[in-house]
């Protein structure tokens, strides 16, 4: 008996101590996440979550901030005289395992971003040269570029992370795993349930990413306490719920850059066929989507670029509904029965979406088939153009060079050309509008790109995603900015 109470106390006191050690820390802010990033390597990261998780971990040179302003990240003052640019890094850069930034780090991040190992090598074809030298204690970085152009600072700079060289060359494959860098939060772990990050000069002490992928569980632990901030991670028909609650939560809403679309693959013998292209654009009725399903959380969609770009094309006008006329064209294009596969993510949104979608979509009198993948799944499918339809999002587009990485012939997979888009004339107007030093007439050039890939139907725009945070009141300091990035984070505080 006394052997049994023994045990007995020794299995509670075992639990105890097990129940305490999965306690988060003190000053720990949970945020929530649907899903797991593809990965958190700057080297390799192109998806949402994955991109806006490294920025904490790594430094940029620069970033961009509210109204599309470039902001200093790594680079603390920067200059422009004769197709160079001169950047002063931070003199108290440190890798987080405490080694000094040195030269050799600084140009192996270069040599690897302009590799063709890396995805984004072709946006930095305008760099011709990368100087590095030590100046006053400081690290000077002069990059000297083919051409001037205003593309280089807002769009092509922002995606280079300054890389730890022999780290990386030691970890190997499994750098992922490690992710040392000297941005504002250092890697802690990763598993299937969460990322954690601990400060390293943010005001708050802990950062934990909590990933609940089913979207009611995600909202009920929010409602209870459990998670801090929800950004853009709640279902629109659950926000209602939070505004009730003035005194619990804060809802910001506000404009931002992101935009869902049909994504085609032009290789397929049917959707290579204009008519049936048209088809689908004349059966999507955004506007019933956006009432019933989004909850008024969006507006439709006419390019990759929001109307609150300089860049958007405003005259661009999408085809009207009219399911009579597209069943007309699928019989003339003889595309009637014939049964294409609607992919999307395996979020209860995406499936209810992909459901209405398929829904639509067969009304024009091709059979649609939704199917629906764990992400990893469904987007390493989408990268290697293994799909026929896919409902996608660009997030967070700042600067409309995203229509050459998305259309031009040379970005094939595993290049972002996934629909495999083929046009000279467009990839003629990319190659100008790459470069093009006056505003003016770049914007002229990429109206111009967007009337063409919108009138081929690339792609079918669908919505612009009017952006929702919620915040516990005990979270102070939170500033939502139109690329929801997760920068905001690192001014956040967090009261009992």
């Amino acid at each position: 008996m006394v052997g049994r109470l023994v045990t007995l106390l020794i299995f509670i006191g075992m639990a105890s101590a097990c129940t305490r050690s999965f306690q988060p820390p003190k000053n720990t802010l949970v945020a929530a996440l649907a899903s797991q990033p593809a990965t958190l390597d700057p080297r390799f990261a192109t998806d949402a979550a994955g991109t806006r998780i490294g920025d904490l971990i790594f430094s940029g040179f620069v970033r961009i901030g509210n109204d599309f302003q470039v902001e200093p990240d790594a680079a603390e003052s920067w200059s422009f005289k004769n197709k160079t640019y001169t950047f002063y890094l931070r003199p108290d850069l440190r890798f987080h395992n405490g080694r000094a930034l040195t030269r050799e780090d600084l140009l192996y991040t270069w040599d690897f971003y302009r590799s063709p190992a890396s995805p984004f090598a072709t946006g930095l074809k305008n760099v011709k040269s990368v100087d590095v030298k030590e100046e006053n204690g400081r690290w000077r970085v002069d990059i000297e570029l083919h051409q001037q152009t205003d593309k280089f600072l807002i769009g092509d700079l922002p995606v280079v992370k300054i890389l730890p060289k022999d780290e990386v060359e030691k970890a190997g494959a499994d750098f992922s795993q490690v992710l040392i860098g000297t941005g504002p939060f250092r890697f802690v772990r990763q598993n299937l349930n969460e990322i954690r990050l601990q400060s390293v000069n943010a005001k708050i002490d802990h950062l934990v990413f909590k990933i609940v992928r089913d979207d009611f569980t995600r909202y009920q632990k929010m409602l209870k306490g459990e998670l801090d901030i929800a950004q853009n991670e709640l279902p629109p028909e659950r926000i209602a719920e939070f505004q009730k609650h003035p005194d619990r939560f804060k809802i910001y809403t506000y404009p931002g850059l992101n935009m869902t679309y049909l994504l085609i693959n032009l290789r397929d013998p049917v959707l290579k066929r204009k008519n049936v292209r048209l088809a689908f654009a004349q059966t999507i009725n955004r506007e019933e989507i956006i009432r019933y399903k989004l909850h008024g959380f969006a507006s439709p969609a006419t390019s990759i670029l929001t109307p609150n770009n300089y860049y958007h094309n405003s005259a661009i006008r999408n085809p009207p509904l009219n399911r009579e006329a597209a069943r007309r064209l699928i019989e003339e294009a003889k595309a009637t029965g014939h049964q294409l596969i609607l992919k999307t993510a395996n979020t209860p949104a995406a499936i209810d979406i992909g459901r209405v979608l398929a829904n639509q979509l067969g009304e024009s009198g091709v059979r649609i088939k939704h199917e629906s993948y764990e992400w990893a799944t469904y987007y390493d499918d989408v990268k290697k153009g293994n799909f026929q339809l896919a409902t996608m999002k660009w997030v967070g587009i700042v600067d409309p060079d995203i229509y050459r990485a998305a259309f031009h012939s040379d970005e094939m997979p595993p290049g972002r050309n996934r629909g495999g888009y083929v046009n000279p004339k467009v990839d003629r107007l990319l190659d100008l509008g790459l470069n093009e030093p006056d505003r003016v007439k770049r914007k002229r050039l990429f109206d111009e790109v967007q009337a063409i890939v919108h009138s081929d139907l690339v792609i079918i725009p669908l919505w612009y995603d009017v952006q929702v945070a919620v915040v516990r009141s005990t979270v102070t300091g939170y500033e939502p900015v139109m690329t929801s990035d997760y920068w905001p984070f690192t001014k956040l505080s967090k009261s009992r």
